[in-house]
């Protein structure tokens, strides 16, 4: 039973009533957090001190997070409850899972040595929080007011961030069970200017463009009184028509105005574009070998700092360079998630090195070009594209994010030559981003931080930018998640996927095979050389008469779909529980009585079907994070796990044709279930409070033993909800 404060808080009684919310904070690790009423967020006047109580507060000199935590920044800015970048939270909210929120602001101003609360600040943020998701108001996150006291003057204020900070684990980091006592060391931070660019950014460049010296005073007055959609695409004219004009003058020949002006540019780069250390000069001094280079820059927010480094020290250094050409790559040109293709997202750019204003107009096209979408980038097709362009290079240096996974790192096949990945932002604790690790080992190359380089490295690796093992004593790699995509996104660019239905064609490509569809067979064992077949995603031996599946299944580490549907299956190998990175399992119409070991590997699964079995219960169902279709029906499940409500992405559950007799209370958790299914069960009533599965829009309870007076009670609580009793 949850206390509470009580909702009217007379003056007289308001310090009592403050304390008393304070003492709640004390066990809130044992009650838990309770949700925010809406109707009291809307009058702060009156709720204010309670909604405050609701929260732990915390007291910090400047809020700042080391690096080692997932956590997604929305800036508000002082006094302003309005989000500047909410897609940074939309693009992943149902991909992670949040466990944390802060409403970061600043203990300002002080009068006379006393700061007075903001209330209506505070509810509105907290509103604007919940209007962006509205599954932040949750009972299992913790919520915190967080105050910072550098606050001398308004300039200073002015330098601090304030918004709401979302925390929130991976996957794999809750399928591990991941808790906040070990999460400091063990995740990313993603910060508003980290990612990628937003409006504010924008502005800020072209604010930075038309004091640079690259913009000729016409271009300047052109620009002026445009609004600034106008402003970018005129400027991006402009650097598009001086691109045309080539400039092969080598560096020895330039005048000394010419250099001392090229490094002016440049110097303007580096100082309105931070970075955390000289990783890039570093690495470039220790190796005067690497000659005929083709250097290729991530060009994206927190990498300006790190490209603007490979011109600075090219410039300083050019009787000595062994640069030759130079690439930037924004992933995409402003192109959405959705519109982005592997091998094809494009935004990539390349100048001979000795073309010193093309580059600078690049880096600068480049930048105003970026921005939109989800942070992984294309690395390997910037390197690929880059290649083709300039085919008479020696050697390949990458400039990359170590807080980045890769968008298309299953094509670093493709690369024939060693890449030397320049690791920009790496840290010791934290760690290698695994696709940098992964990539720099399959093609022969390295790795390289500002103090040392790591070459020939001991990885065991596995397919499409896994990492098996790390043996390798000299680093470890991050554990942040860049895990395979689902099956249903792989896109090889123009390649597509074969599927073969012969099995001597799929054993004479067992190397190279994809999808096997081998279905309607009349098999009755599965061929063995099946489990040559490493490379394979989906795997179809459905409707056959397979009535015992080989343990050399377990070979398939890549499978992302199976289908065993319409067989004679009474159980599964051992090495079925070692596919670990299944998302589609197709068990229907087998005689399957329990498959309980698969809930515990089986956190990636998002549709499973074993309908039409011989199951009588279901219990681990829960561990199944991801599921969202789920059909149970045709078997002779007796009821269904309390924890049933832990699966959040559930949009489909069939339990028809059991022999269930109650639903446990705990059922209304499910928050994103649009389709129940129980026609013909047991079911005499059903939970209370059903009105919380406020997605819920078809509910099948025919061929159940309801009550008119319980039908009625269901209709009134899901009054907009399809009934069929």
């Amino acid at each position: 039973m949850l206390l509470k404060i009580p909702n009217k808080i007379s003056s007289a009684a308001y310090g009592i009533s403050f304390l008393v919310g304070l003492n709640l904070l004390c066990i809130s690790g044992v009650l838990g957090q309770t949700k925010f009423n809406s109707q009291k967020l809307k009058n702060p006047k009156k709720y204010g001190p309670e909604v405050k109580a609701q929260m732990k507060e915390l007291l910090v000199y400047e809020y700042q997070v080391s690096k080692g935590k997932h956590a997604v920044f929305l800036k508000n800015g002082l006094r302003s409850s309005q989000f500047i970048s909410p897609k940074l939270w939309l693009q992943i909210k149902d991909t992670v899972y949040p466990y944390r929120v802060d409403i970061v602001y600043s203990r300002y101003p002080v009068k006379n040595g006393i700061y007075s609360e903001i209330y209506p600040l505070l509810c509105n943020r907290l509103q604007r929080t919940f209007e962006l998701d509205p599954e932040l108001n949750d009972t299992s996150i913790k919520f915190r007011t967080i105050l910072q006291t550098h606050t001398d003057n308004d300039e200073q204020v002015d330098k601090l961030f304030h918004g709401v900070v979302i925390w929130y684990r991976t996957p794999s980091e809750e399928a591990d069970g991941e808790t906040d006592s070990n999460e400091v060391q063990q995740e990313l931070v993603q910060t508003e200017r980290g990612s990628q660019s937003s409006t504010v950014d924008l502005i800020e460049t072209i604010r930075n463009l038309r004091d640079n010296s690259l913009l000729n005073d016409s271009m300047r007055s052109v620009l002026d009184g445009k609004t600034i959609d106008m402003q970018k695409r005129l400027i991006q004219e402009y650097l598009a028509k001086s691109l045309l004009i080539k400039n092969n003058i080598p560096l020895s020949e330039r005048t000394p105005l010419e250099m001392m002006q090229f490094k002016r540019q440049v110097s303007e780069y580096l100082k309105n574009n931070p970075f955390s250390d000289s990783v890039v000069w570093k690495v470039f001094d220790r190796h005067p070998e690497w000659t005929d280079a083709l250097a290729i820059n991530d060009w994206t927010g927190s990498m300006y700092g790190y490209g603007a480094q490979v011109l600075h020290w090219h410039l300083n250094n050019y009787k000595n360079s062994g640069l030759r050409y130079i690439s930037l790559f924004n992933d995409g040109d402003n192109k959405t998630t959705a519109q982005k293709v592997i091998g094809e997202t494009g935004g990539i750019y390349s100048a001979e090195a000795s073309d010193i204003p093309s580059i600078l107009s690049l880096f600068n096209l480049v930048r105003i070009n970026g921005g939109g979408g989800d942070r992984p980038e294309n690395d390997v097709e910037a390197i690929l594209s880059s290649m083709e362009r300039y085919p008479n290079h020696k050697e390949i240096i990458l400039i990359a994010d170590n807080y980045a996974c890769i968008r298309d790192i299953e094509l670093a096949y493709k690369i024939k030559k060693p890449v030397r990945v320049i690791v920009c932002g790496y840290d010791k604790i934290f760690g290698v981003n695994p696709h940098l690790a992964y990539l720099a080992k399959i093609t022969n190359g390295g790795l390289y931080t500002l103090t040392s380089d790591l070459e020939n490295l001991r990885l065991e690796l596995a397919e499409r930018g896994e990492i098996l093992h790390n043996k390798d004593n000299r680093f470890v790699v991050s554990p942040m998640n860049c895990s395979p995509k689902p099956i249903f996104e792989l896109n090889y660019g123009k390649e597509s996927f074969i599927t073969y239905t012969n099995l001597d064609s799929a054993i004479a490509n067992k190397s190279s095979i994809r999808k096997l569809d081998l279905s309607n067979k009349n098999l009755q064992l599965s061929p063995k050389k099946i489990g040559q077949m490493k490379q394979l995603l989906s795997l179809n031996l459905g409707s056959n008469n397979l009535k015992k599946l080989p343990n050399h299944v377990k070979n398939l580490q890549q499978l992302k779909e199976i289908d065993l549907s319409k067989n004679q299956l009474s159980q599964l190998p051992p090495g079925f529980y070692k596919l670990k990175y299944l998302e589609v399992v197709l068990l229907q119409h087998n005689l399957l009585e329990d498959i309980g070991k698969f809930y515990q590997q089986g956190f990636y699964v998002k549709r499973l079907d074993i309908s039409h079995n011989n199951l009588a219960q279901i219990n681990g169902l829960n561990q199944l994070k991801n599921l969202k279709y789920a059909q149970l029906s045709h078997n002779k499940i007796r009821e269904l796990p309390l924890e049933i409500n832990q699966l959040k992405k559930l949009v489909s559950l069939d339990l028809s044709n059991n022999q269930l007799l109650y639903l446990p209370r705990t059922i209304i958790g499910l928050i994103k279930l649009e389709e129940l299914n129980l026609e013909n069960n047991q079911l005499g009533s059903l939970p209370p409070n059903l009105n919380k599965l406020r997605k819920l829009k078809s509910l099948n309870l025919a061929g159940n033993p309801i009550g008119e007076k319980e039908k009625e009670r269901i209709r009134n609580q899901l009054p907009l909800v399809e009934i069929n009793f």
